[in-house]
């Protein structure tokens, strides 16, 4: 059994009972608030865990400052520091305790009560969904807190946890995942009206689960394809996405209040455009999804702005982000069928199984461009032109590699590994470019973790290679 889903938390409140006799007659509970009860329930954690872990991986902080602009799908016109490799330690340190004291605690909890109810279906779901967001946390810093973590409300657990090895998380991972999945019961009590990407359809929740299980076999490409390959079969296997209506998307409602996160930054703010290299690389396919992805200029062109420029060009002059995702009813896709179809391209053309990798190739266009809308017509002429068309003979890992970059527009997190893993496209730091001229490869560590957990921190940077935004994660091998 995975060491975390043995940690215990202790209970929230103490029941005390007052002795007064015979005078109490219930006066007592004149105190109690049926509407505000001591203990969270998992629904209410788990729907909580859900939109916190969702709106931070995929909203203005995390996806527009650092990953979208690092995977050169946004650029930043006015204020530039983090498309320049400047990145406050403020801004680091809000998501390593946002993560930890946010949606990973309460997806610990929403676990430990599912558990002592004997709900195997609820904490099934609340174990893929933690495994999604340590996937997350241990990717854009590498060694982080697994093993030991999320016991700081448990008086009896130390303060300083270890920072495990990347490598030790993925194995953990893997066998959470497939542990989980293989969890689900009938009639096990799903979490189903908090649960706010499946609806408690428990055959989604295990079929994302192995289609998150292919992403991080594919992590191991460049470290260690034999259990890559291994990992990768077993999960699918069991079961993966088989269309767009299997995709892990969370929907946003336009009610004032659950709104997209991007919407208000890019209307309040209005500091992002699409990145001149994806919009150039779209001009140069024909790409159909152009028009979707950026808004024309007010010349009706569509033109980029690049990355890593103190330029301020005429906010007219350029394309902003395309209000499909945007707008304050956009969804956000988490994980998607193209995703997965392009992974198991890539798989069949290492030869980890006996698909067809360019009939998989092509089905992953066909998915991207279908979840964004693109006519049918559209996109067969697309698929037709020669330079779309897969060739087996010559790069086809990386033209793999390029469309899967251009279907994961609007999720920088994942872009920006991607990039890292197959240096697909060949992107190039800005003109202004800081962080002595290179594309960041991680996040650095909090500067208050030196202070509260130092040893451990320090001790995971040697392991690393060093301390800064240029040292690798473990499976990022140049």
């Amino acid at each position: 059994m995975n060491k975390l889903r043995t940690i215990r938390t202790p209970a929230a409140i103490a029941a005390v009972a007052l002795a007064i006799g015979a005078c109490d007659n219930g006066i007592t509970n004149l105190n109690t608030n049926p509407n505000s009860p001591d203990v969270a329930t998992p629904e209410f954690l788990f729907a909580n865990a859900t939109e916190a872990a969702i709106s931070r991986v995929f909203g203005a902080g995390l996806h527009m400052d650092i990953t979208a602009l690092w995977a050169q799908h946004y650029a930043e016109h006015r204020f530039s520091l983090e498309d320049r490799y400047s990145i406050a330690d403020g801004l680091i340190s809000g998501h390593w305790s946002g993560f930890y004291a946010g949606p990973l605690q309460d997806l610990q909890e929403t676990i430990a009560l599912s558990v002592a109810d004997d709900r195997p279906n609820a904490a099934a779901q609340a174990r893929i969904l933690q495994s999604w967001t340590f996937s997350i946390v241990t990717d854009l810093w590498g060694d982080v807190g697994y093993s030991e973590a999320l016991q700081g409300r448990d008086p009896t657990s130390g303060s300083s946890p270890a920072l495990d090895p990347q490598s030790e998380i993925y194995d953990a991972l893997f066998a959470e995942l497939a542990d989980a999945q293989g969890d689900f019961v009938p009639g096990g009590r799903e979490l189903v009206g908090a649960d706010l990407l499946y609806g408690g359809d428990t055959d989604a929740w295990r079929k994302f689960a192995n289609s998150l299980r292919l992403r991080l076999a594919m992590r191991l490409s460049n470290v260690d394809a034999t259990q890559g390959a291994s990992e990768f079969t077993a999960a699918l296997a069991d079961g993966v996405f088989e269309s767009n209506a299997d995709a892990a998307r969370l929907d946003y409602i336009d009610n004032g209040t659950n709104l997209n996160p991007l919407h208000a930054y890019v209307r309040d703010r209005d500091d992002h455009s699409v990145s001149k290299t994806l919009v150039d690389t779209l001009l140069s396919l024909s790409d159909p999804r152009l028009p979707i992805y950026a808004n024309p200029t007010a010349a009706g062109t569509y033109v980029g702005q690049p990355n890593g420029s103190l330029a301020q060009p005429a906010l007219t002059a350029i394309s902003k982000i395309g209000s499909f995702f945007t707008d304050p009813d956009a969804p956000v896709w988490v994980m998607t069928y193209a995703e997965v179809l392009f992974l198991r391209a890539e798989a069949a053309e290492r030869g980890w199984t006996t698909e067809d990798a360019a009939a998989l190739y092509a089905a992953a266009i066909r998915a991207s461009m279908e979840q964004v809308g693109v006519a049918s017509g559209d996109i067969d002429a697309y698929l037709a032109q020669a330079e779309i068309q897969y060739d087996p003979l010559g790069t086809p890992l990386a033209q793999i590699g390029l469309q899967k970059w251009i279907a994961l527009y609007g999720n920088g997190v994942e872009a920006w590994s991607e990039w890292r893993r197959t240096g697909v496209p060949a992107l190039l730091p800005g003109p202004d470019a800081l962080n002595d001229g290179d594309i960041p490869r991680r996040l650095t560590y909090p500067q208050r973790e030196y202070s509260l957990n130092g040893a451990n921190i320090e001790a995971a940077e040697t392991r690393q290679g060093g301390a800064t935004l240029n040292d690798t994660v473990w499976w990022d091998v140049p």
